[in-house]
């Protein structure tokens, strides 16, 4: 590397922008003061040389470019040694710098940027931001998104401003000034004129049927009116209802609750899940439909009326004593036995607690129905399957079978022994009562009595006038007796069945004959073919005397037959009907809903066609009378126990 030695003058004209030492001859310089050394030295890349004096650095010499050539100096004398220099004033500012660009990143994550040929610093892409937390400040709040801070100052109260009336130039109006300054005044308007029609500006309107309402006045364009809006959608309000931005047609000019009503031609009715039971598949679905006048929605399902009533979900349809006329029963009283059936279609919602009175049942619940509570929503139905096991899981709860261990059965329907009796001969369930420590039936008798077809032989050669040769057997195989078509003496009417006193008797039944002459055992008849008279087996007529005694108790009670017991624990319901009697002559029955008649077995000895029997006109008013046999009443069977 190669030095040359500067003076100071030499190097101060360096530092001042001297580039180059190449022109015409040099003059000496005075002699001065001997100044510090200086030298100069080769920058690493080539672009010129570092100036050092005394080891300081003064200054860079860059190379400059080709200029002409020039003379050669002569070479002056070494000067005198020269004083220090003065500090030099502030440059002037420097030349526009080079251009600059930038260069995409190879990962696209930002910009690399150039001045020149030289690489001063990188953009980077910004990324999503923080979540930013506040705190607070002095008169304002710190907001730090990620590290960067920014302050917001709370504002200042602004200037009171007030109005006051002026009038001015024949206006009035609000003069508003804001400290103390005026800033607008509000002139009151004045009074238009009255319009008038004339024939180019008369208005017409145009009602498209969809709730809209198109108004045209004179030559001005149209302007569109409506009537309602359902979301989007206008609507007219007299034939259409909204719900949910969703529009319905009104029924008949009605509204309706979307998903548990619909308009059935014109009639809101109520929307039920249609079950139906066929032979090969079992219980299936067949739609979702409106109920008739004779059906109800039963747990979400169409189901027939009894009798003309809707019942609850702790009841059921079933026939009545007749056999025929519907009746209303109860399942349970103990709604766990219940919660077991209404679980398999996880509707236990529907059930209430009951109390310990026996007259209590679960009752329905007025909450979420069937289709629940949500507008809108499609109609789901139960799974078939689970519902075909909770009507199965509710047969074996009727007729008493609720809480009980091992339930019994009367042919295919369970029963409570406890309440209720089974007769054999048609599975004809009967609730009873005990009364005076005897059990009495609380319903009227319904069987269909019918005498045993009779085989009459007589001895060969005899007349059949002579009883000694006339031998009577029943007609049966095997001990199944065969009976004949027609009831004997007892008759249906209203509901009702009615029975004579020889047919409640079994007067005229050949049983009853070789009962007496204690041949029928011998016969081993099945055990429904056993039994006798009208009163199913284990139960008989009662005497005139257990009559007399039910008459005096009902006449001394305070509710009469309703409650023979005044005891507050304890109701004891004969359920008494006013049914009246049936003339058989007239075939017909008579004091309907005026009088009850019950047969006793006993009859009047000095009277052959009269027979005693309970007549009851009120709750609480009876007597015990005889009535001509021919005559068909109710009955009510005492169980056959002494």
């Amino acid at each position: 590397m190669q030095y040359r030695n500067l003076s100071v003058a030499g190097c101060a004209a360096l530092i001042f922008g001297l580039f180059a030492c190449s022109g015409d001859d040099g003059v000496n310089g005075k002699d001065g003061a001997d100044g510090a050394s200086c030298k100069v030295s080769a920058l690493k890349d080539g672009s010129g040389y570092k100036v050092l004096c005394g080891g300081d650095s003064v200054g860079v010499l860059l190379n400059g470019k080709n200029g002409a050539t020039g003379k050669q100096g002569v070479a002056g004398a070494t000067g005198a040694k020269g004083e220090a220099g003065k500090t030099g004033a502030k440059g002037d500012k420097g030349d526009r710098g080079e251009a600059c660009s930038v260069a995409a990143l190879p990962d696209n994550s930002g910009y690399d940027v150039y001045c020149g040929a030289t690489k001063v610093g990188v953009l980077k892409n910004g990324t999503d931001g923080k979540d930013c937390a506040t705190l607070p400040a002095d008169d304002g709040v710190i907001i730090n998104c990620s590290g960067t801070i920014t302050t917001l100052m709370n504002g200042k109260d602004g200037t009171n401003c007030s109005g006051a009336t002026v009038t001015k130039d024949g206006r009035s109006g609000i003069e508003m000034a804001c400290g103390g300054t005026v800033i607008d005044t509000l002139w009151n308007g004045s009074n238009g004129s009255d319009g008038t029609s004339t024939g180019s500006s008369d208005c017409t309107s145009e009602d498209d049927g969809n709730g809209v309402v198109t108004v045209t006045c004179g030559t001005a364009g149209p302007m569109k009116m409506y009537k309602a809006m359902c979301g989007a959608d206008s609507y007219d309000p007299e034939k259409k209802f909204c719900v949910l931005g969703k529009l319905y047609d009104k029924c008949d000019g009605k509204t309706y609750v979307i998903n548990r009503e619909f308009c059935n031609n014109g009639v809101v009715a109520e929307l039920c899940a249609e079950f139906k039971k066929s032979k090969n598949s079992g219980y299936s679905f067949v739609t979702n439909r409106a109920v008739t006048e004779d059906e109800f929605c039963w747990v979400g399902i169409v189901t027939p009326k009894c009798g003309g009533k809707e019942f609850g979900v702790n009841e059921y349809c079933d026939k009545a004593s007749d056999g025929k006329t519907d009746s209303i029963y109860t399942y349970c009283k103990d709604i766990a036995d219940l919660n077991d059936a209404y679980t398999l279609i996880d509707r236990t919602d529907l059930l209430s607690s009951s109390s310990d009175d026996d007259d209590d049942v679960p009752a329905v619940v007025t909450q979420p129905s069937y289709f629940g509570e949500l507008i809108g929503k499609p109609l789901v139905n139960y799974d078939a399957g689970d519902l075909t096991s909770f009507f199965e899981k509710l047969e074996t709860l009727k007729n008493g079978g609720c809480g009980i261990a091992n339930p019994v059965k009367c042919g295919t329907t369970v029963y409570n022994p406890e309440k209720q009796f089974c007769d054999i001969r048609d599975n004809h369930v009967y609730k009873y009562v005990k009364i005076d420590g005897r059990r009495w039936m609380a319903e009227n008798l319904a069987f269909v009595y019918k005498l045993p077809k009779v085989i009459t032989n007589v001895t060969p050669g005899a007349t059949a006038n002579d009883p000694d040769v006339i031998e009577k057997s029943l007609d049966q195989i095997g001990g199944k007796v065969k009976y004949e078509s027609e009831a004997f003496e007892n008759f249906e009417d209203k509901g009702t069945r009615y029975y004579t006193w020889n047919s409640a008797m079994g007067i005229g039944d050949l049983r009853t004959e070789m009962a007496d002459a204690g041949s029928l055992e011998a016969l081993n008849l099945e055990a429904k073919d056993n039994v006798y008279g009208a009163c199913p087996d284990g139960w008989r007529l009662p005497t005139q005397s257990e009559l007399n005694t039910l008459s005096i108790l009902a006449n001394a009670a305070e509710k009469g037959f309703e409650d023979l017991d005044d005891n507050a624990d304890v109701t004891i319901n004969f359920n008494v009907e006013l049914l009246g009697y049936y003339d058989v002559s007239d075939q017909s029955v008579a004091e309907f809903k005026q009088t009850a008649y019950f047969w006793s077995d006993t009859p009047v000895a000095e009277d052959e066609k009269q027979a005693y029997g309970l007549i009851v006109t009120k709750p609480d008013e009876s007597i015990v009378n005889t009535s001509n046999k021919v005559y068909a009443f109710t009955i009510r069977c005492v169980e056959d126990v002494f």
